[in-house]
């Protein structure tokens, strides 16, 4: 069996993510904001600017402290849904990370929702 970086990495979606965690996992905010211009779909910004998905970013940051990789729920060449544990606290996170067909595979969907307690 493949090992997590692999199997994410596997799939246009998952190289999506890993440039967007190296940028966020850094705390480079500055490289992040570029990363969400540039590669994030135009219809996506528009219903949630730059600006206001950095600022959700940095919010997460500062409660959950870096993320990591815990289980791969789906890794499709589109679309990828993860499992993500937090340096702080210990929560647990679903990333669900859609990207468009034609190239330069820009970000046609991003959502970030802690887990429910499973107790």
């Amino acid at each position: 069996m493949r090992d997590l970086k692999q199997q994410i990495g596997a799939s246009k979606a998952g190289r999506r993510f890993i440039a967007q965690m190296r940028y966020y996992n850094e705390g480079d905010f500055r490289k992040l904001r570029g990363f969400i211009r540039g590669g994030y779909y135009d219809l996506i910004l528009m219903e949630n600017p730059v600006e206001r998905r950095l600022l959700d970013l940095k919010a997460t940051r500062r409660l959950h402290g870096r993320l990591k990789v815990a289980a791969v729920e789906a890794a499709e060449d589109y679309a990828i849904s993860l499992i993500l544990s937090a340096e702080k606290g210990g929560a647990r996170l679903r990333l669900k990370m859609n990207v468009n067909e034609s190239y330069p595979h820009q970000v046609t969907y991003y959502s970030l929702q802690p887990l429910e307690d499973e107790a």
